[in-house]
């Protein structure tokens, strides 16, 4: 009756501003145009709007009314070449068999965006109330850690990026990542409110509280054939979910301490944010998908039956999607270089962090779908076989760390400054040896920033650019299980067996009537992953 299994949530949802913009891919460095010129580099100098989602403690910095409206315009570019070839079909002869596997490419088009670039903004407004509570300062908007969860994929041809037309020309190499994402698009809304206090000169704290709805929708293959081991795309059902979560939220708590004029040190901690989204499931048999030889049809279950949500149809059915954004904590010390007159000519930060991604609703994503298997006999009778069964979207994930260094340096330009900016940083991989995939960014990345700033009186303008290297990463391993017949293999295990499900070193493919622990061992992943972002920054403030 559940079908835990859907890799549909192959992306990690992530907060942003009434847009689509993702879980999809892992955090990125910065909230906004000067944080992200930093290379994320905030926890200590963030003071503006941008401390909404940087550090709420922060806030308390900003003096009078501020207005900032702030972005960072994202580009994710993936390719993957899988190791190996098609595989010979025994049903039919296709012109394709034996031959290496095309590279695939990401070619999304965000809905909202620019081409491929999509702006994930921040906009906040931050008060002192005019000094009506002394200390006090508070803050509203909606903020978005960067990310790029959109995955629209293609095969490279001579003619060009090509997608592929499930149950078309079956004559055409069906695409080799198919089992781990065909598509999405994602989105977390989240309006937010917070408030900092200065308990001390030289101590102050904050808390922000966000809530608001996401969505997700992501189409992927499934096997609907228990025994699909060479793909055989005619063996294959290919399944779409679109959910909703009218209700996440999410908090964060924040310190700044200034032991020295000179010397700032920050903490923050962002809590987990859980997902439970309720929507559709459609799902497309390919022509020869069966049960022990019967052709196979999806009902909807009945409601006194349903475990997710009632009202489904037979051709739409109703599906929940769980998962989490994980809890992370940064600290951060600043250097601040002064003139004689106490004025800030310049600043450099170090901060480092932690992202829990190795936590089981971050790493292992859910999807219950309340759908019946029925076979169809010789007679045309449909006849109730078995329900869909509760897996796991297994992703391998681990919990991440970082590094950011980053820093400014203002240049008097009349009675107004040039601010410029600049910032390096490294993640450490969240995806285990292994398990890339094509639907989370799971690589280690190396982040390198410049920015731009010009201050006036009563307004900043900023500008920036950037790149987060991914390089060339591989998932080791050319295993390759036949299935039944004579010589089969059935696993990478010692001699040819499967591996326990949990120490498995990549997906496979789902198989929605198997239980969790029974799914076949076959990788589909096995092979090359190259990419990276590309960034520009813009923002905007104004005090009053």
């Amino acid at each position: 009756m559940k079908l835990r299994a859907i890799p549909v949530l192959g992306c990690l949802l992530l907060p942003v501003a009434s847009q689509h913009a993702e879980a999809g891919g892992l955090l990125l460095p910065g909230s906004g145009a000067v944080s992200t010129s930093r290379a994320g580099a905030a926890v200590a100098s963030a003071e503006d709007g941008e401390a909404l989602g940087i550090n709420p403690a922060g806030l308390a910095k900003s003096k009078g009314t501020t207005i900032t409206l702030s972005m960072a315009i994202i580009s994710y570019a993936m390719e993957f070449t899988r190791r190996g070839s098609y595989d010979p079909i025994a049903e039919e002869a296709l012109p394709y068999e034996d031959t290496p596997y095309p590279t695939v490419r990401n070619d999304a088009s965000p809905p909202l965006g620019i081409g491929s670039f999509q702006p994930v903004p921040v906009f906040a407004v931050v008060s002192d109330l005019g000094g009506a509570v002394p200390g006090l300062t508070l803050a509203a908007g909606v903020y978005a850690p960067n990310a790029y969860p959109f995955r629209d994929m293609c095969t490279e041809q001579s003619t060009g990026c090509e997608r592929y037309a499930f149950n078309g020309d079956f004559n055409a190499p069906p695409p080799p990542q198919r089992y781990d994402i065909v598509s999405q698009e994602a989105a977390i809304v989240l309006p937010s409110v917070a408030a900092a206090y200065r308990i001390l000169p030289s101590l102050d704290v904050g808390g922000r509280f966000s809530a608001g709805f996401a969505s997700v929708k992501s189409t992927v293959n499934l096997w609907a054939n228990l025994n699909n081991y060479n793909e055989y795309v005619k063996n294959d059902a290919q399944f779409t979910v679109d959910g909703k979560d009218s209700f996440v939220m999410g908090w964060a708590l924040g310190a700044t301490f200034r032991p020295s004029p000179v010397i700032e040190l920050a903490a923050n901690f962002n809590s987990a944010i859980q997902v439970n989204a309720k929507g559709s499931a459609v799902s497309e048999n390919g022509p020869n998908a069966s049960l022990n030889g019967l052709p196979l049809v999806i009902r909807a279950t009945d409601d006194a039956a349903a475990r997710c949500q009632t009202g489904g149809t037979d051709t739409v059915q109703r599906a929940c999607v769980e998962f989490d954004l994980p809890m992370n904590a940064q600290v951060g010390g600043r250097y601040k270089f002064l003139s004689r007159e106490g004025k800030l000519l310049g600043d450099i930060e170090l901060d480092v962090g932690w992202e829990n991604w190795g936590s089981k609703r971050a790493s292992d994503y859910r999807v219950v779908v309340d759908a019946d298997v029925y076979v169809r006999d010789a007679n045309g009778n449909e006849n109730y076989a078995i329900s869909l069964r509760d897996n796991a979207v297994k992703h391998g994930l681990q919990n991440t760390y970082n590094a950011r260094l980053g820093g400014s340096y203002r240049i008097p330009s009349g009675t107004n400054e040039i601010i410029v900016r600049g910032g390096v940083g490294h993640d450490t991989a969240a995806a285990k040896k292994g398990w890339l995939r094509a639907d989370v960014d799971g690589a280690a990345r190396t982040t390198v920033t410049v920015g731009a700033g010009y201050r006036a009186k009563r307004w900043e303008l900023n500008v920036g650019g950037g790149a987060i290297l991914e390089g060339t990463n591989d998932n080791p391993g050319s295993c390759n299980p036949t299935g039944p017949g004579a010589g089969g293999t059935f696993g990478c295990g010692p001699n040819n067996t499967e591996n326990p499900p949990d120490e498995r070193s990549g997906p496979d493919p789902i198989t929605p009537v198997l239980l969790e622990d029974k799914q076949a061992e076959s990788p589909v992943t096995q092979g090359r992953f190259k990419s990276h972002y590309v960034m520009f920054m813009l923002g905007f403030s104004t005090w009053f």
